[in-house]
């Protein structure tokens, strides 16, 4: 034993740096692995922080015509959760509440924040998961009390105790009728980030004119059912027993049914996390996949460093078996080795993992990265890491402990059928991973920069977003526009009830068009807002200030609309819901412009011109081509502390807004890419010992072969063209496997980009002249030598 250690390390030391390579490339490929295991695990473990998640539900509504709503009206959730004694406790959340402007204050400064809310019902604390830090959930019985996370208690009150703590509230909170302020009631500690609930302020709804509001739909119904109930039952009897015609008039076949709250998370609803997070279901597949392949990789290169050295070692092993060794115990020392190596690859790789978990090195991965909360994922992939070992090293140790003593004396074991046949099989596999991850990286980076540089219907380059507060904005309005447009880079200004762009939905609209039921986003603007945007008119009038101003609401349709609808100019839309009486004027039509994700399909869209329900609090600033940005916005900024100093401002361009609507699509493009890039890299690891070794058997044929009058340049395309061969057979294996992967990826978005015949090229091209580069890299020593030494050393 101890004389075949001492002869593996006197190879080691010989190949230096084929077996750091492999041992490096082992390491990096375990960690790599436990990444992407991590993330995994992130997602497929969603929601489960909450011990009662297998017991809560969510109310969808089905009809005729429409499948699965979950936006309901309030007095709605309050009879479903009425309904059964099985319904252990229920609660509504209104998803669209969002960030409010409050301030608190800090020693003697009053100092402004503006966070998101969630107003609910108090039971929400009894069916999920809040780990209380001080005060009580049951503080939000009280109307006036909030719950608040921990990092915003140490945001907000640095670290002294936060309950009893005054949140002032510069601006009314929907849905919510209490003005003023609020009063800390429990601090919990954050939520992890893989569970529908987000780290916000949540406090008790407070509004009686929604209590019987039938037709105003915004509110997400959760119910948490006794421990033995069936949702099916709990569906099936308020579906017999409601009056459907109360909130769904006209519509035929309603009825609900209970979705399991663990499986939103995979519904891939709302993918700009607004509504519900959302994850795909193929994209787990894929990082699985991935995970998979680098280790699979990984354990071929392994298995070949552990093949090619057979001939440097078999004479060692053959004196062992003379001397009387057996030959069981021979490959079991030999696997001892192998399995020694992937462990020691595994325990620096959990090393890497601790180096590379910094937010700024890692900021794609969402998933807990500390080795601490993963320890049952590290004890399975340090299990994973000796069974690679074993499978390395089985065949090696079977194959070098078996020849005959003519091969043995020969140690042409390198240069034999089987041993040359084995070797290629297993690169051609890395070849044909390679060449399919290569193409699939690029196809997802150019996918997300179709989305990213389509032609939305609106000069985003010229315009800034600033969102205001509802007090701001009814009453500084006009004073607010005016100094903007004292610098002369500002053209004009003007405003939206939402950040246009910045999400996937929106608040959505049911209405009568020539007797058709006709579903709509519904976006509110000022009267101005097309040609600020730089909308592009379509049909009808102009619009005026007096449109704004007047007691009716006028309709701008997009194209897409009017083309499905044939809606002519001058034609009417009811809205039964809103009691209005008067048909609503649709005063003209602009060209599509895309204010969601190009993940879905464009929707019937309306810009509403004078809706009195509420403020305009979000500013769109058109700047002037040619204006110098930095001073722009210091002007705006000044503008805004001139009316309130504390006020937290925010100038976004939608370069910026466009990077946060599709931070998912650059995420999986950047894992992907950086993973498939580790296994190209260790794959050519691979080819780069494997030609190590393969100049060493061969270097008496090179030296014959210059005595023969051979040149470099003949040696070095000798040496090359089995590898150029072994590429294009695994390009051809490559391709239709890439294209069948791509397609199906693509099929998830409605705007896609085109499949080039070019990336297929490019990915020969690149994996053909790295092999190339490495096999002539490191041939070159070999064909250069002189071919007397070589033929002695032999």
């Amino acid at each position: 034993m101890k004389t075949i250690l001492r002869n593996f390390l006197s190879v080691l030391r010989r190949f230096r740096l084929a077996t750091a390579l492999n041992v490096v490339g082992l390491s990096v490929s375990f960690a790599a692995f436990i990444i992407i295991m991590m993330q995994v695990r992130y997602e497929r473990t969603f929601d489960s922080c909450h011990p009662n998640v297998s017991r809560i539900y969510r109310v969808e509504v089905d009809m005729k015509e429409y499948k699965g709503s979950t936006i309901l009206a309030r007095p709605f959730v309050d009879a479903v959760i009425q309904s059964s004694p099985l319904i252990d406790a229920g609660t509504l959340f209104n998803p669209f509440t969002g960030e409010y402007y409050f301030t608190v204050l800090q020693g003697q400064d009053k100092v402004g924040f503006k966070e998101p809310f969630i107003t609910c019902y108090p039971e929400i604390t009894k069916m999920y998961h809040f780990d209380m830090v001080e005060g009580n959930a049951d503080c939000l019985n009280d109307v006036e009390k909030a719950l608040i996370p921990e990092s915003m208690a140490r945001k907000f009150f640095g670290e002294g105790s936060a309950v009893g703590q005054r949140l002032n509230m510069e601006e009314s909170i929907w849905s919510k009728n209490t003005d003023g302020f609020l009063v800390v009631g429990g601090v919990y500690k954050d939520f992890p980030g893989n569970t529908q609930l987000n780290n916000v302020i949540y406090t008790a709804i407070y509004d009686d004119r929604t209590k019987d509001a039938w037709g105003s739909n915004n509110y997400f119904c959760y119910l948490m059912l006794t421990p033995d109930a069936s949702p099916e039952t709990v569906a099936d009897n308020f579906n017999r027993t409601f009056d459907f015609s109360k909130c769904y008039k006209g519509e035929e076949d309603v009825h609900i049914r209970l979705r399991p709250f663990s499986e939103i998370y995979y519904l891939n609803e709302s993918q700009d996390g607004r509504l519900v997070k959302s994850g795909n279901p193929e994209t787990t597949k894929l990082l699985l996949m991935i995970a998979f392949l680098i280790i699979i990789v990984a354990a071929i290169n392994f298995t070949n460093f552990s093949t090619a050295l057979t001939p440097l070692r078999i004479k060692s092993i053959n004196t062992q078996k003379v001397l009387g060794s057996s030959e069981s115990v021979l490959r079991l020392s030999l696997l001892v080795e192998a399995m020694g190596i992937a462990f020691l690859s595994f325990l620096i790789s959990l090393f890497l993992i601790y180096v590379l978990n910094r937010p700024e090195i890692l900021s794609f991965v969402k998933a807990d990265l500390a080795l601490s909360h993963n320890i049952g994922l590290l004890v399975a992939v340090g299990g994973l890491s000796l069974l690679v070992g074993l499978a390395a090293g089985l065949y090696p140790a079977w194959y070098i402990t078996s020849f005959p003593p003519a091969l043995v004396l020969k140690g042409s074991f390198g240069l034999s059928p089987a041993g040359r046949k084995l070797r290629t099989c297993l690169m051609g596999f890395q070849f044909v991973v390679s060449l399919v991850l290569i193409i699939g990286a690029l196809f997802i980076y150019l996918q997300n920069r179709y989305m990213q540089h389509f032609p939305l219907g609106f000069d985003k380059d010229r315009i800034a977003v600033v969102e205001l507060n509802g007090r701001m904005a009814a009453k500084n309005k006009d004073a607010y526009v005016n100094k903007l447009k004292e610098y002369p880079g500002i053209e004009d200004v003007a405003f939206a009830q939402e950040k246009l762009g910045a999400q996937d939905s929106y608040m959505t609209w049911s209405g009568v068009y020539k007797e058709q039921n006709v579903g709509i986003n519904a976006l509110p603007v000022s009267w101005n807002f097309i040609d600020v945007m730089g909308i592009q008119r379509t049909g009808g009038r102009q619009l005026t200030e007096a449109d704004e101003k007047g007691k009716k609401l006028t309709f701008i349709l997009f194209d897409a609309m009017r083309n499905q609808y044939d809606i002519k100019d001058g034609d009417s839309f009811n809205i039964p819901w809103m009691g209005v009486d008067e048909p609503i004027e649709i005063a003209g039509f602009v060209k599509d412009v895309h204010f969601t994700s190009l993940r879905g399909k464009m929707e019937n869209t309306a810009l509403i011109i004078n809706y009195y329900w509420g403020q305009l609090p979000v500013s769109y600033i058109r700047i002037k081509a040619g204006t110098n940005l930095p001073e722009a916005v210091d002007h705006i900024r000044k503008v805004v502390a001139d009316i309130d100093p504390a006020y937290p401002v925010d100038v976004l361009f939608y370069d910026t807004i466009f990077d946060s609507l599709y931070r998912q699509e650059e995420n999986l493009s950047m894992m992907v890419f950086l993973f498939s890039l580790l296994a190209i890299i260790i794959s050519l690891v691979g080819v780069f010992g494997l030609v190590v070794f393969e100049s060493q058997y061969r270097k008496k044929e090179i030296g014959i072969r210059k005595v023969h009058g051979s040149t470099v340049g003949g040696i070095l395309g000798m040496l090359s063209k089995r590898y150029v061969a072994i590429v294009l057979i695994c390009f051809v294996l490559a391709t239709p496997l890439a294209y069948y992967g791509v397609t199906k990826w693509l099929e998830n978005f409605t705007y896609k980009t085109p499949i080039h015949v070019w990336v297929f090229a490019a990915a020969l091209v690149v994996v053909m002249l790295i092999t190339l580069a490495t096999v002539v890299f490191q041939s070159w020593k070999a064909a250069t030598a002189n071919p007397v030494e070589s033929i002695k050393n032999e």
